[in-house]
């Protein structure tokens, strides 16, 4: 697996990384190369095809649904930011 070297990172920003590392019970490493997976698929063809939130609502709401699998893909997905669009 390639490397990638980042230079001139500030001591702050550096240190605010390290605590979400933490929250997130990783490794400074793993969450950089978390989030950095997480920005390349932003430009997916599969992220661009995106459900509205309205959608996806309704389609858990129908009879018969098992939630328990809905549950726990939402509780292991990262974070990611919020697209109002």
């Amino acid at each position: 697996m390639p490397d990638i070297l980042i230079r001139n990172v500030s001591v702050q920003t550096k240190e605010r990384l390290r605590r979400r590392a933490k929250r997130h019970g990783r490794s400074l490493e793993a969450e950089l190369r978390e989030t950095l997976e997480s920005i390349a698929l932003e430009d997916s063809p599969a992220a661009k095809e995106k459900v509205g939130f309205g959608t996806w609502l309704a389609s858990i709401s129908r009879p018969g649904t098992d939630l328990s699998k809905i549950i726990a893909k939402a509780r292991s997905a990262s974070p990611r930011r919020v697209d109002f669009e």
